[in-house]
């Protein structure tokens, strides 16, 4: 009898362990699932406001964050313009431009969250946007910039030469400066018109600080093109980058050879 009440209270304590082991394995996944939403929430704006609550300095600083963030694409935008010589109707195509980014995310999903080694995990989500986001600082629409400014200059070519014979190079310059920022407006907006949503798979990895109790975003170990279903080759993802570098900015000086007239004609 002895025998079988002790046999009974291993069993029963043997369960009420794996109980509690389960409990808080769930509880971890839990909690770090709403790590991954508060982050992937924030991501989603369009901005990165309290972003520091659930993720690491090296994944705020990093690529994926910046190349969601519309304030810091915005903030690049402003610094390749000279904002003091755009008149009020361009600044009103900036400011369409700039709500157009805030929203890139159309919506995300969490497709899977696993507790790996104790206080690791990785999340696997979908983000839905509402255009290609390799559309900023790519060569092709670096280009595409370039022909519409130099069709700009072809079909205004008169204009621009006796514009710099009366008023001289920098007045010329001055005065020809919206009109370049209104071609690389138009051109990215028509592109943007011209694209589809795209999908992209991405893998979070997350670390829960024990003193805390609270999950961080800590690494993206991917960023891949998913597109119906399949995964393509994957991006740069790498999590850090440099803060001057402005390759996501639209480069108004982009148009600069080809906008600008030949003051010796």
């Amino acid at each position: 009898m002895n025998i079988c009440k002790k046999i009974g209270s291993i069993a029963l304590m043997l369960t009420i362990s794996t109980a509690a082991l389960m409990g808080c394995t769930s509880a971890d996944k839990t909690s770090a699932q709403e790590t991954v939403t508060a982050f992937l929430d924030i991501v989603k704006s369009g901005t990165n406001e309290n972003i520091e609550q659930y993720a690491t300095e090296e994944v705020t600083s990093g690529e994926f964050v910046k190349t969601f963030d519309s304030e810091y694409l915005i903030e690049q935008l402003k610094n390749s313009f000279e904002t003091a010589e755009i008149d009020s109707e361009t600044n009103d195509k900036l400011n369409v431009f700039y709500d157009r980014i805030s929203g890139m995310v159309s919506s995300y999903e969490i497709t899977k969250v696993s507790i790996e080694k104790k206080n690791t995990a990785t999340a696997i989500v979908k983000i839905n946007t509402e255009f290609p986001v390799n559309i900023f600082g790519s060569e092709e629409t670096s280009n595409r910039v370039k022909e519409a400014a130099e069709k700009y200059h072809q079909e205004h070519d008169k204009e621009i030469s006796k514009l710099y014979e009366e008023v001289g190079e920098e007045e010329a310059q001055a005065q020809l400066y919206p009109v370049r920022v209104k071609i690389a407006l138009d051109t990215y907006s028509q592109i943007i018109d011209e694209s589809k949503p795209e999908t992209y798979a991405i893998v979070l990895s997350l670390e829960k600080n024990t003193e805390t109790d609270s999950w961080y975003v800590t690494g993206i170990d991917s960023f891949d093109s998913s597109v119906n279903g399949k995964t393509e080759t994957a991006t740069d993802t790498a999590v850090s980058v440099d803060a001057t570098d402005t390759d996501a900015s639209v480069d108004a000086t982009d148009t600069d050879a080809s906008v600008e007239g030949d003051s010796e004609q």
